[in-house]
């Protein structure tokens, strides 16, 4: 597994944002700062977000849990860039879309949204089980399916960077388990574990006050 650490905090970010009424202007190019707002606060289901907010939001990329990963900003990156270069709004058939809420929680959804105002995140298709089995193996077709245990999702975090051929990579396993890990297993109330049905339930609502 590849040892390198984050980007030292004030490195710029490589994230291009397409927000039309500020080409000249690429706000996550920007040093990050410390947040000025709250991450995981209420999003709308669907809309068409405002500039200013989608330049506010697009500084602090990567910023979650009171913690800064260059490694989230390139999965948010591919993320936003399949949507576009697809002409999608399915989040949740997107791998690196996936992965990239795991650690840049609602930031991801406005840039979702910013990109296309379409993208609906109640309303999304249910994750794509096809990446649902690549995160957990084959007793995913198993009869009743099996869950995601933290070293799948360390996997699968690991498997989606290596798939873009990023150059950064998380601190640490145990960063990892505190910031990104537990408070899925803490929302979902699964135990140890994720199950399919309620890690899908964590992707549509975990970050727009419903449960």
């Amino acid at each position: 597994m590849p040892s390198d650490t984050n980007a030292r905090h004030g490195q710029s970010s490589p994230f291009v944002t397409c927000i039309k009424a500020h080409e000249s202007l690429d706000p996550l190019s920007l040093p990050p700062s410390p947040p000025l707002f709250v991450f995981g606060a209420a999003i709308t289901a669907r809309a068409k977000i405002a500039d200013a907010d989608c330049i506010s939001n697009g500084k602090y990329v990567g910023y979650y849990q009171d913690q800064f990963d260059q490694s989230c900003i390139n999965l948010v990156r591919s993320c936003i860039n399949t949507l576009k270069s697809d002409n999608s709004t399915d989040l949740w058939s997107v791998p690196t879309c996936v992965a990239g809420l795991t650690c840049d929680g609602s930031n991801l959804l406005v840039l979702a949204q910013c990109q296309n105002p379409e993208v609906s995140v109640t309303g999304a298709p249910h994750l794509n089980y096809d990446i649902y089995a690549s995160i957990v193996g084959d007793c995913a077709w198993q009869d009743g399916g099996c869950p995601i245990t933290f070293q799948n999702y360390v996997d699968f975090y690991y498997g989606q960077l290596t798939a873009i051929g990023s150059d950064f990579w998380p601190s640490s396993v145990d960063s990892i388990k505190e910031k990104w890990w537990t408070p899925i297993v803490d929302w979902t109330a699964t135990g140890e574990t994720v199950p399919y049905t309620n890690f899908d339930d964590w992707l549509h609502y975990a970050f727009t006050g419903t449960s």
